[in-house]
This record gives structure tokens, sequence and C-alpha cells, in this order.
């Protein structure tokens, strides 16, 4: 089963456990580019519950908060990251709307995204969108970093436990791919958009989200140190206690993450460390990112830091 296998199965499940969820997108009810809406659409009980809309995503997003100050729950499903950008301003005012009002009135919308490399196809996967997306007050934003759980975080951002606010689930196209040794988990085992320590140490605190949660895990592996490795998970808001407790257990910080280094979440995360963990660090904080600007659509993977600088970085700053 790969991961995309296991979102389209809970898809389903959802729909079945809650009448008023609905999905919507722009080719639903064909399936959609990956496949994800198919049972939903194939099933006679769910389909009239699958809404396809016109190729506009602002006109998506207006529809969706609509749908959801009407009582239901859409969950949006988009062919990119890049259409998130493409409906700015719908979401930014459906986003608005549980501020305005005080929390008397929730928007629980979830926007299921593709992101990052992994395709092929260029365009939004060399961008690091989330780092425009966090700007967006009121708006939740949670980006997968471990294959496994991916089914389980889209049922526990489609249950809107922690505030009925729109919220954003980036799915990394390289995690969607990705074949599971075994059945995934149906529950997740903390709240949506908390950190998780997926390893522990003592040398080092590596902190990453996304696919990049692989590639710090690899880069520890292949560098050979004691590193404790943090999936970020929630990037807006930020689990900001468990992290900066993350940072003082070792003293020194690598943050690594795809895309641009300037004015993304791990500038973010390094001004957080700076303000409430300074006093407790023994070395500067080293960021491994991805190349700037890549243009050609052949070398969306330059999007990521390489496994070498990776390991080459966490060995520098490891040492005494």
């Amino acid at each position: 089963m790969s991961t995309t296998h296991a979102l389209a199965a809970a898809l389903v499940d959802l729909l079945r456990e809650d009448t008023r969820r609905v999905l919507v997108g722009e080719d639903v009810g064909n399936g959609g580019m990956l496949g994800l809406s198919r049972g939903c659409a194939d099933d006679p009980e769910l389909a009239a519950r699958v809404v396809s809309t016109p190729l506009l995503p602002t006109t998506l997003a207006a529809h969706a908060g609509g749908l959801a100050l009407a009582g239901l729950r859409p969950i949006v499903i988009l062919p990119a990251a890049s259409a998130l950008l493409e409906c700015l301003g719908a979401l930014r005012e459906i986003a608005a709307l549980p501020l305005r009002s005080a929390g008397e009135r929730g928007v629980p919308v979830l926007f299921v995204a593709p992101s990052g490399p992994g395709f092929g196809l260029g365009g939004d996967a060399t961008e690091a969108i989330e780092a425009t997306l966090v700007r967006v007050p009121g708006l939740r934003v949670v980006c997968v970093g471990r294959a496994r759980e991916a089914a389980a975080q889209l049922r526990a951002a489609a249950a809107f436990e922690a505030g009925e606010e729109p919220t954003v689930l980036l799915v990394p196209r390289t995690i969607l791919t990705t074949m599971l040794d075994e059945e995934p988990p149906t529950e997740l085992d903390r709240p949506l958009g908390s950190a998780a320590r997926v390893r522990s140490g003592r040398a080092i605190t590596v902190l990453a989200w996304g696919e990049c949660v692989a590639l710090a895990l690899s880069g520890c592996d292949a560098s050979g140190v004691d590193a404790t490795v943090v999936d970020v998970g929630g990037l807006a808001p930020l689990d900001r206690t468990a992290l900066v407790e993350a940072a003082k257990d070792t003293g020194r910080i690598a943050i690594v993450h795809a895309g641009p280094r300037g004015h993304g979440v791990g500038a973010e995360l390094a001004a957080l460390f700076a303000d409430e963990a300074l006093h407790y660090l023994d070395a500067p904080i080293v960021r491994i990112c991805g190349d700037d600007h890549v243009g050609d659509p052949a070398e969306e993977m330059r999007a990521l830091p390489e496994l070498e600088r990776i390991a080459s970085a966490l060995e520098q700053l490891a040492a005494p």
C-alpha cells in the first residue's frame, strides 16, 4: 500500500462517519489527479457528497468557506499547494472569520495539498509555499513528516478537535509515493500539530518537517552523530514549548528544511531559539536548506538539501 492509497481509504471512512463532510475539488468527481477521491466518487452512498468545482482556486476556497458556514465540513482536495496562493484572498477571509467573531463562528474547512518536489513538475516544488501560508492569521498549517502517519494526520485534521479554524494539511510529494511496509495507524498518538521526537540523542538536536524528516534521520546515520531528531509537524501555530525544550536538551541545534533559506519557517525557528533558548546554546544555530531560486523543473530535487551536506554539517556541529 502506498501513502496515496492510505489517504484515499481514510477519505472514504471520513465521509461515511460524518454526513456533514463533503469532498470538494476541481476534479474530485473523476478521482482526482492522484486518485485520492476515487473511492468516494465510486461509492453510490458517498458520490452525492463529492462536489466538482470550476478550475478557479479562488472560487473553490470561497465556496468551501460558505459550505462550512452553512454547517458542513468540507475537505478540499487540491492538485498542488500553489493553488493555495491563487486563492489567498479567499483563504484570508475565511481564516479571519473565527477571529472577528471572537471564536463564535467556526469555519471548519480542511485543505489537503501536495507540496515540494517529487513529480518532476517544478513550479511550487521549490518555493516552500508554507512560508506564505503560515503568515495568514487564523490558518492552521500542518506538514506530514512521516508516511506512516499521513492517514492518521488526515483524520485528526478533519476532526477539528483543537478548534474549527481553516486547516491546511501539506503532504510532500515524495511522501505520497512512499510504499508502506505495514498497515498505518488510523489514529494519531498525539494532538495534531504537536512536535514529535522521532529519534533521541545527546549530542545535538535536529529539527525538520515534511520530506526533510527522513533526510535528517539519514543524515544522522551517515554522520554517526548521536542526535535527537524532532518532526516539527505544526508550522502554524508552532509547538513552541516542545521545540524550545528539545533545543535546551542538547544546546546544539540544526534546522533541516526544503526550499530557500530566507524568510521561511526555518528562520522563524532560529528566531524562536534565539529568544527563548539562547542561554542554553553551546554553538551557533545551523540551518541546512535547499538551493535558492531553482527554476528548471528537471532540477527540482535541488530544493532538498543533499544528504552529504546534511551529514557534514551535523558532524561539524557535534564536534567539541
